[in-house]
């Protein structure tokens, strides 16, 4: 745990995916909350994921114009977490929080995590008390949450399944040695452990653009994070097998019986049924196996996690060779 200095510096990272028309709200709110203390010292890192609007042109004035901010802009879009995990590598800060761009979540209360974290706490999360969601999508979102706590998540762990909190440098630091490439944030964070508490919040409506978390995103997210994370669905599958070989050899023994007993001449039907259900049942086994050996193709290959075209601290326009994991050499 890093100490709590007099004048500690604290890292903010943003992801920025076209968000050229919220972008100076931002800026004035980071200036009145963070910039304007005396007590603090803040750095705000701007992670623009490969946007196409006017976004990146503003982060580079911004950059400019104030020494707190620097600009990464990624080659293209890689998605929020890889664009979270370029920004958490560069942070240099004793602590890191993580603030949306469209402050959805208050930045006021990255100020509460930081004095929960300067009493000795590692990992602080932000826990959202209201939704301006659909009951449907209230309702799948804590069916997605309580999912991830019985079959992924480490018991006791206190993760929300957002990405507003504040990380630690230790934490940080051993969230920069991992290497994969199908990463939710949250999920990374919370396997690590370490101490842990909640601050809730009132979450706001969003004042500008669109929301990019759809449902099949959150899909793809409870997805993602049951194969990486939880041994279900190998479990799943070896009790599948062995559920339909048990009721394999009892469908056996009743078509045995059935021709001793009686002059039975086979119907289609049934064969036909047959071969359907193992067949279904052999390429939803088949399409696991095939998830997790593309998982440790990806890993294995090596690629960088991303690739970033240009660095406000460096000014260099056309600069690929920053990736996620370093040159052989070095």
């Amino acid at each position: 745990m890093s100490v709590l200095k007099k004048k500690p510096l604290i890292s903010i990272i943003t992801p920025v995916f076209n968000e050229e028309e919220g972008l100076s709200t931002y800026e004035k709110e980071a200036y009145r909350i963070f910039l304007s203390r005396e007590d603090l010292e803040f750095e705000i890192i701007l992670v623009d994921d490969g946007s196409t609007d006017q976004s990146w042109a503003f982060i580079k004035l911004l950059c400019e114009r104030d020494r707190h901010y620097r600009g990464i802009r990624l080659s293209r879009n890689f998605g929020s977490h890889i664009a979270l995990a370029a920004g958490l590598k560069r942070a240099k800060g004793e602590a890191v929080a993580i603030l949306a761009c469209d402050l959805q979540d208050p930045p006021e209360c990255i100020l509460e995590f930081i004095d929960v974290w300067g009493k000795g706490c590692h990992i602080v999360w932000g826990k959202r008390l209201n939704r301006g969601d659909s009951f449907w999508r209230v309702a799948t979102s804590k069916l997605f949450k309580y999912l991830l706590e019985k079959l992924a998540m480490p018991k006791g762990s206190k993760f929300t399944t957002g990405s507003f909190l504040l990380l630690d440098r230790v934490v940080v630091d051993w969230y920069n040695t991992f290497r994969e490439h199908n990463r939710i944030t949250f999920a990374l964070i919370a396997w690590m452990g370490f101490s842990q508490e909640v601050i809730p919040y009132a979450r706001r409506s969003r004042k500008t653009g669109k929301s990019g978390w759809t449902f099949m995103k959150m899909l793809r997210t409870f997805y993602d994070a049951i194969i990486g994370f939880s041994y279900g669905p190998v479990r799943f599958l070896s009790m599948l097998g062995i559920f339909v070989s048990l009721g394999n050899g009892f469908f056996a023994l009743y078509v045995v019986l059935n021709w001793i007993v009686k002059d039975v001449k086979p119907g289609w039907t049934s064969i036909v049924l047959l071969i359907s259900f193992f067949s279904g049942l052999q390429l939803i086994i088949l399409g696991f196996i095939a998830e997790f050996l593309y998982r440790v193709h990806m890993e294995v290959t090596n690629r960088p996690l991303y690739c970033i075209s240009c660095d406000t601290e460096k000014m260099e326009q056309r600069d690929f060779t920053q990736f996620a994991s370093p040159p052989p050499n070095e």
